[in-house]
């Protein structure tokens, strides 16, 4: 009786296992921003398609009988290839749920591996953004109206501004794993 009991409680365990039941809030909470990640990428990728197909049957139409429709199809098919790149290339964080999603502790470096790229990533865009900005007062070319450069320099630091006070989701992941592990689930 005793061994059909552990056998019993076993089995549990390893259908529960399987069933990632016992996963734990790092396992989690690297499957949700990999499934998110996936998810922004297929329809990114099947948007840049379809404006790649609108651009080359619409110029195609627009420019038709000109000898010039040739073009329109052929920007048109380079724009829809671009997006079917990215429906073979997984992300960042797709990659790392599939190297490390087996694991608590290889999910929680995971995670922490990809907040601090995630940090460094939005402070080089910070950076790149001031740094426009800067040049665009510095250096004033106003193309369509006198205040082409202040216009370009106010969106440039704005930009910076939310590369510097938000989160990426890679952090935001990492900061809501930190809260369930601190809590305990």
């Amino acid at each position: 009786m005793q061994l059909k009991r552990v056998m019993v409680v076993g089995l549990v365990v390893l259908l529960m296992g399987s069933s990632c039941a016992l996963a734990g809030p790092a396992q989690q909470v690297l499957e949700d921003l990999a499934e998110t990640e996936r998810n922004a990428r297929v329809v990114s990728a099947y948007t840049t398609i379809g404006i790649g197909v609108a651009i080359g049957v619409g110029s195609y139409l627009v420019l038709a009988g000109s000898g010039a429709e040739i073009y329109g199809l052929l920007g048109g098919g380079l724009i829809a290839a671009t997006g079917v790149i990215p429906l073979f290339v997984p992300s960042e964080a797709e990659r790392a749920c599939a190297d490390a999603c087996g694991s608590e502790a290889e999910s929680a470096l995971a995670l922490e591996r990809l907040a601090a790229q995630g940090r460094l990533d939005r402070y080089i865009s910070g950076a790149t953004n001031v740094a426009a900005g800067v040049i665009s007062l510095l250096y004033p070319i106003n193309i369509f109206t006198r205040y082409d450069n202040l216009l370009s320099a106010v969106s440039s630091f704005g930009m910076a501004a939310v590369d510097f006070l938000f989160p990426s989701k890679e952090e935001a992941a990492y900061a809501r794993y930190e809260a369930l592990a601190a809590s305990g689930g």
